[in-house]
């Protein structure tokens, strides 16, 4: 089980126990408090990412509705796991997100909130769904709230999919421009060519390339050696989701300068000098 639960009931937050049975079975419970006739119950459950998160989430989600009268239930899912089987990919596939949207739709919340959502289909596929968009995910880091605000970096996006969310980037954090690469991945094999500067000037300018997630990051080695090819002078990256397979010791030694990302999916044990972390926390409780 990869996924931490966080169960705040009327806003005063509870313990979770959860954990395995010996033949791998995951169980999920709360330490039931003092308090009586609670009303609303909200669970955070960061770094879903299989069917053992889930069960665990929807056995917390059954103990307190047993416990108490609920008539408010809300979850916070920062990183909405299975996003990027958005849709039959090919023969044999299946539309993964849909299957996953099915299953969480039966535990009947009020609201999903999900951070920076990796596929518009989400709205669809889950029921009363809210996404927190990706530049107010960003403004919750002062030192690219002030680097943004000060014309101090240039936005990338990095492929055709971050365009949309790229331009409500600039426009909150008030930029007069961006810039847009391309790249190609092969669908069945996964492997990236043809990346290319599309258009943005980052001759002698801090560039930042941002996105929704990093998993083994080739999309943005790639787009690195481009951009400074183009004569950028440091290029950093955001993504919403590090997922970081290859740890970010692989970015950081292959163009990267520095990395922002949330608690979402990351590990608190990766910040450093060079890797902010910005906690969810802050960006839900606005």
């Amino acid at each position: 089980m990869h996924t931490t639960l966080q169960l705040f009931l009327d806003g005063e937050e509870v313990q979770v126990i959860s954990g395995q049975f010996p033949d791998g079975a995951v169980y999920a419970r709360f330490a039931v408090p003092a308090a009586a006739g609670v009303a609303q119950m909200r669970i955070r459950a960061a770094a879903m990412r299989s069917m053992d998160d889930f069960m665990a989430l929807a056995q917390l989600v059954d103990a307190v509705r047993h416990h108490y009268p609920i008539r408010e239930s809300l979850l916070e899912l920062p990183y909405l796991p299975f996003a990027r089987q958005d849709r039959h990919m090919g023969a044999g596939d299946s539309f993964a997100l849909k299957v996953f949207g099915q299953l969480l739709n039966t535990l009947k919340f009020d609201r999903v909130t999900v951070l920076d959502p990796h596929s518009d289909v989400a709205a669809a596929a889950i029921d009363r769904f809210h996404a927190v968009a990706q530049q107010h995910c960003m403004q919750h880091s002062a030192r690219l709230t002030q680097l943004l605000s000060q014309q101090a970096l240039l936005p990338i996006a990095p492929d055709a999919g971050a365009l949309k969310k790229i331009h409500a980037v600039a426009e909150h954090f008030a930029l007069n421009e961006y810039g847009i690469m391309t790249k190609h991945r092969d669908v069945q094999s996964g492997q990236l060519t043809g990346f290319a500067l599309l258009a943005g000037d980052v001759r002698g300018r801090d560039v930042l390339i941002v996105d929704d997630l990093c998993d083994a990051g080739g999309t943005f080695i790639g787009a690195a050696q481009v951009l400074r090819q183009h004569g950028a002078r440091s290029v950093s990256l955001y993504v919403t989701h590090g997922i970081f397979s290859k740890g970010v010791e692989h970015l950081l030694a292959q163009g990267i300068n520095n990395i922002y990302t949330t608690t979402s999916y990351a590990p608190a044990d990766i910040a450093g000098a060079r890797v902010e972390l910005i906690d969810i926390a802050r960006i839900y409780a606005h």
